[in-house]
């Protein structure tokens, strides 16, 4: 399990994955589960990205936790959020990429385990 999260913590990792998206900053990784999610609910990237930015400490879930590819470090967090009457999962990381911090939304997609 990931270690215990500080509500500053959380506020802090919300505000900065925030603030990444608005300087364009992100990454919508295009897994086939993810679009299929999306195209399922008549949605676009803009759209799931417009749905990150709206998350709240409510919608926490999980984390932070490591992330288990030594290639690609840094803490994942996961929340779930009611999107269009159904329960989502959204995974989410802030990584280096050339030496510049990204948002990556690793998982958006409905929810397995409600």
């Amino acid at each position: 399990m990931g270690k215990e999260y500080g509500r500053v913590e959380l506020a802090d990792f919300l505000a900065k994955a925030k603030g990444l998206m608005v300087a364009g900053e992100y990454d919508f990784v295009p897994r086939r589960r993810n679009l299929q999610a999306l195209a399922a609910i008549g949605f676009t990237v803009a759209d799931a990205k417009e749905e990150i930015m709206g998350l709240k400490e409510e919608d926490y879930y999980k984390g932070s936790k490591q992330d288990f590819d030594p290639q690609r470090p840094g803490e994942i967090w996961e929340f779930k959020k009611n999107i269009d009457g159904k329960p989502f999962y959204v995974k989410l990381k802030i990584q280096l990429r050339n030496g510049k911090e990204v948002l990556k939304c690793l998982s958006f997609h409905e929810d397995d385990y409600v």
